[in-house]
């Protein structure tokens, strides 16, 4: 499995920054490949896959609203809840303190073993990422990783920003930011619960 080597805001005692270690950003692949892959692989029918998903896009939230965790052979779903205030006293949580904050999910262990074994005897392997000032320079690279982000979802997130440019949370944050000023922003960013949402003006 390749990987990336990224500075976190950590330090050590003597005050030299410590790293952590993700997957190696830009490698995605669609339903559709997905689909063609369990084709050739299990005979499956190309289309069960995404009527799988569509069928749970519909009827998992139902169950979710009701409060119940769903549970597959590959992990489990559940809702996530959070307050919007601070309270010391359950006796004084109104019903519109509280609020959804997402859906958590929770691998089952043959899920992770399984991919434990895919890994296999090739292990990983570090891949050396450009310097997000070399990326930065790149205005036509990041334009293009904009346009990913807008075609997929309609707008850009940091973490999605960053996952198709390369560059870092911060780095990916303050290009965001910089398109929403100037004489002619491109982007007007608004907040949704704790997550800034980047739209096309």
């Amino acid at each position: 499995m390749p990987f990336e080597a990224h500075p976190s805001p950590k330090k050590t005692e003597n005050g030299e920054k410590l790293f952590y270690v993700k997957p190696q950003s830009g490698l995605v692949r669609t339903l559709g490949e997905f689909e063609m892959w369990f084709h050739d692989k299990y005979s499956l029918r190309q289309g069960d896959m995404a009527r799988v998903f569509d069928a749970m896009l519909d009827g998992a939230p139902e169950w979710f609203a009701m409060g119940y965790r769903l549970e597959t052979p590959i992990g489990t779903f559940s809702p996530k809840l959070k307050l919007k205030r601070q309270v010391t006293n359950p006796d004084d949580i109104h019903l519109d303190d509280v609020e959804l904050d997402g859906i958590e999910f929770q691998p089952s262990k043959s899920f992770v073993k399984n991919l434990k074994y895919a890994i296999g005897s090739d292990g990983f392997r570090y891949v050396c990422k450009p310097q997000s000032s070399r990326l930065l320079d790149n205005q036509q690279h990041l334009e293009k990783a904009l346009q990913k982000c807008l075609k997929e979802h309609g707008y850009a997130t940091v973490a999605s920003f960053a996952f198709h440019s390369g560059l870092t949370d911060h780095s990916a944050r303050k290009q965001l930011d910089k398109w929403c000023y100037g004489d002619s922003p491109k982007l007007q960013m608004s907040r949704f619960g704790r997550i800034h949402i980047y739209t096309e003006i």
